[in-house]
C-alpha cells in the first residue's frame, strides 16, 4: 500500500447495502488462548487474519502447539496441549503492539515451567503492565519488568500459578483482569480477584462468557469480585467467531454522516461484544436502529445530535464517535476515558490533533475531549493529511470523516493491518456510487 490513502468524498447517501466483517481480534485472540489450554483439537472458523492474531499464533506455534491455518476459507484449527513447558532455554517471544497477545500471554506462560521473555515493539514498551505483574506476584509467580519500569519486556520464571487471592488495578486495562481469569482455572488453588476500578467491562464479560463456552464457570460479585476454581476446559469442534463490532463501526459512522442504511450482517443484540454499544450511541445522536436476529441495521437523515457521554465501558469506539461528531448540530463532550493514553497512541492527543488540522475546535482534558462543531455562518471544515501515529483506529476513523470534507489524506494506510488488512478494499466498495 502506499505512503498515503486520499479518501473519495461523496455526497450521496448509503443506499441499502450490507457489509460482512472479519472476525473479532478480541475474540480470536481470547479463543486460541483457551483452545491452547483445552486438551484436544478446537476448530476457530471466521478467524482474523491480522497482525495482532498473527503475533498470539506466532507465540504459540514457537512454543510446540499444533495449528493448521486456512487462509482462504478463514479456519484456525489447534491442538490444545495445556500449559506450555520448556526446560533448556530462555524462550523469547516477539508481539510487536499487539496488546492483547502481551497481556494474555504473560498469565498463560506463568501456568507451565520454564524461562520466557515477551517483548513488543517501541510502542508496546511503554504501555504499562505493572498493575498484572504486581497481580501475578502475589498469586505466587515470579515475573518482572526487565527495565524495572513496569512497561515490557516482561519475564517470567515460570513454575505453575499456585493461585489464592489477589487485587488487580483494572482502570488501565481491563486485559489484565481477563488475563488473569483465562488462565485461573489451571491453577493449582484456584484464584479470587477483586478490583475496584475496571475499565471497559463489556471485554470482562466476553472473558467470562467465553470461558463458560470453553466449559468453565465462574462466580462472580458484579464487576469487583471473581472466583474461579481449578478445572480445564473443553476442546470445541467447532467455534464461530463474531464479526468485528470494532471494525462495523466505521460502516455505520459513515452512513451516519452520509445519510441512508446500511445492515452489520453477523451482529445481534446477543452479542458477547461490546462495542455493539456503539449503535445506541448513534441512536441518541439521530439514528434510528432495528435488530434482527442475525444483523443489525442503521438509518440516518444526517441530522446528528451532540451528546455528553460517558464512554469509559467502550473505548475504543471514542474515535469514531469523535468523527461522528464534527457533523452534528451542538457540542459533543466525551467523559472518562482516560486509558486511551496508553493504547496504541495515545488516542485522545491524537484525537486533537488531527482534529484541530480538519478545523474543528477540540478542548482536551485529562480523561477526554470536547468537539464543537462548526456550525458558525461562515465557518467550514479542511481537508489536511491526517498523521496516525501507527494507530489503525486512527486511520480507519479519519477516513470516514474524509467522506463529508474534501482533501483528507491518510498517511500510513498500512497500519489497519493490525485489525482490519482490507479495511481500504471494503471501505471503498462500501461508499462507492452505484
Amino acid at each position: 500500500m502506499s505512503d498515503q490513502y486520499f479518501v473519495i468524498p461523496t455526497n450521496k447517501p448509503i443506499a441499502g447495502k450490507s457489509v460482512s466483517l472479519p472476525g473479532s481480534k478480541s475474540i480470536t485472540n481470547r479463543a486460541l488462548i483457551l483452545a491452547a489450554l483445552a486438551t484436544g483439537e478446537t476448530k476457530l472458523t471466521n478467524f482474523l487474519l491480522s497482525d495482532d492474531t498473527s503475533f498470539m499464533l506466532q507465540a504459540l506455534q514457537e512454543m510446540g502447539y499444533s495449528i493448521d491455518l486456512n487462509e482462504t476459507h478463514r479456519e484456525c484449527t489447534i491442538y490444545g496441549k495445556g500449559p506450555f513447558r520448556s526446560y533448556d532455554r530462555t524462550n523469547n517471544f516477539f508481539i510487536g503492539n499487539a496488546g492483547t497477545a502481551m497481556r494474555f500471554l504473560t498469565s498463560f506462560l506463568c501456568l507451565g515451567e520454564g524461562m520466557f521473555r515477551l517483548d513488543g515493539d517501541s510502542r508496546m514498551r511503554q504501555r504499562p503492565i505493572a498493575d498484572l505483574i504486581e497481580a501475578l506476584n502475589s498469586l505466587g509467580c515470579n515475573v518482572r519488568s526487565e527495565q524495572d519500569n513496569g512497561n515490557p519486556p516482561v519475564l517470567i520464571k515460570a513454575k505453575g500459578l499456585p493461585g489464592g487471592k489477589c487485587r488487580i488495578a483494572g482502570k488501565n486495562s481491563s486485559q489484565y483482569i481477563s488475563s488473569i481469569l483465562m488462565a485461573a482455572p489451571y491453577s493449582r488453588e484456584g484464584i479470587t480477584l477483586t478490583t475496584n476500578d475496571a475499565a471497559s467491562k463489556p471485554y470482562i464479560d466476553m472473558t467470562l462468557g467465553m470461558m463458560s463456552q470453553y466449559g468453565v464457570k465462574s462466580s462472580r460479585e458484579d464487576y469487583h469480585h471473581f472466583t474461579i476454581i481449578p478445572g480445564a476446559y473443553s476442546p470445541k469442534k467447532k467455534y464461530l467467531i463474531e464479526p468485528d463490532a470494532s471494525a462495523a463501526s466505521y460502516f455505520l459512522a459513515s452512513t451516519a454522516i452520509l445519510g441512508g442504511d446500511v445492515e452489520i450482517a453477523g451482529l445481534s443484540r446477543d452479542s458477547i461484544q461490546g462495542d455493539t454499544g456503539f449503535a445506541s450511541v448513534l441512536e441518541k445522536m439521530g439514528c434510528k436502529i432495528k435488530w434482527n436476529e442475525n444483523s443489525m441495521r442503521l438509518s440516518s437523515d444526517r441530522r446528528l445530535h451532540g451528546l455528553d457521554i460517558d464512554m469509559n465501558s467502550i473505548p475504543d469506539m471514542v474515535l469514531t464517535l469523535a468523527v461522528v461528531a464534527l457533523f452534528a448540530d451542538s457540542p459533543t463532550r466525551i467523559r472518562n476515558v482516560a486509558n486511551l493514553r496508553i493504547k496504541e497512541s495515545d488516542r485522545i492527543k491524537a484525537l486533537v490533533n488531527e482534529l484541530k488540522k480538519l478545523g474543528a475546535r477540540v478542548n482536551e482534558w485529562d480523561d477526554g475531549l470536547e468537539i464543537l462543531p462548526n456550525i458558525l455562518p461562515g465557518e467550514k471544515y479542511r481537508g489536511a493529511s491526517i498523521h496516525t501515529y501507527n494507530d489503525h483506529r486512527v486511520a480507519m476513523s479519519f477516513a470516514v470523516a474524509g467522506l463529508r470534507i474534501e482533501g483528507v489524506a491518510i498517511e500510513n494506510p498500512g497500519c489497519v493491518s493490525k485489525t482490519f488488512p482490507e479495511f481500504f478494499d471494503v471501505f471503498e466498495d462500501f461508499t462507492a456510487a452505484e
